[in-house]
């Protein structure tokens, strides 16, 4: 695809078909992270990939717990802002859109501890974010879909001890791959015209 057309079709999936994925497309896909910028010059970034449907539900285990307690009656009968719709159809998800889809790609970074005095000690949390980036994008690149979760509070150390993933490194994200359903509800978004965004000079 052309980069414009890459970017503007970028959007996380939550429903998949059972359409195989090629473990070529997964390599690609992590070559396409590895190729982020890295504050220290050497790439140090691991993945762990998930495959079988064993691996996944053995990892996402409190991710289904927190879909599972959601309590969807709060957004009956109300009108609802665009941060409220997709809570209302994501968080039931949070589980299955890991689980359902051929592979979960988990990109790692080497941190004992987060420390955020300063923006500057984030890096590797940051440039792992950049990681993350490419492969969503390589994602698009490819003709597939991607699901993304945060790990909620303990749920990092949760899926991390459940991988065996040794002490001093980290995740920032889950990272589905497959072939997203062709009649997916696609949520509405903000626009994302820079105008009013902008500061010429200072704020």
């Amino acid at each position: 695809m052309e980069f414009n057309e890459v970017v503007d079709k970028r959007r996380t999936s939550r429903e998949w078909t059972d359409e195989p994925v090629a473990f070529e497309a997964i390599k690609r896909i992590i070559e396409a992270g590895m190729k982020a910028p890295s504050w220290d010059h050497y790439r140090k970034w691991q993945f762990i990939v998930l495959h079988t449907r064993e691996e996944k539900e053995n990892a996402f285990g409190y991710a289904k717990y927190i879909a599972d307690k959601f309590d969807l009656s709060r957004y009956e009968n109300k009108k609802l802002n665009l941060a409220q719709k997709m809570y209302s159809y994501a968080m039931p998800r949070q589980y299955t859109m890991l689980v359902d889809c051929p592979y979960v790609v988990i990109p790692l970074f080497r941190c004992a501890k987060l420390n955020g005095e300063w923006v500057s000690k984030l890096n590797p949390l940051t440039t792992a974010w950049c990681v993350a980036e490419n492969m969503m994008l390589a994602v698009i690149n490819e003709g597939l879909g991607y699901s993304l979760r945060i790990p909620l509070n303990k749920e990092h150390d949760i899926v991390l001890g459940q991988l065996d993933v040794p002490k001093g490194w980290m995740t920032p994200c889950f990272i589905g791959i497959g072939h997203p359903k062709a009649d997916e509800l696609v949520l509405e978004q903000h626009l994302t015209d820079p105008d009013g965004h902008l500061h010429m000079g200072v704020w």
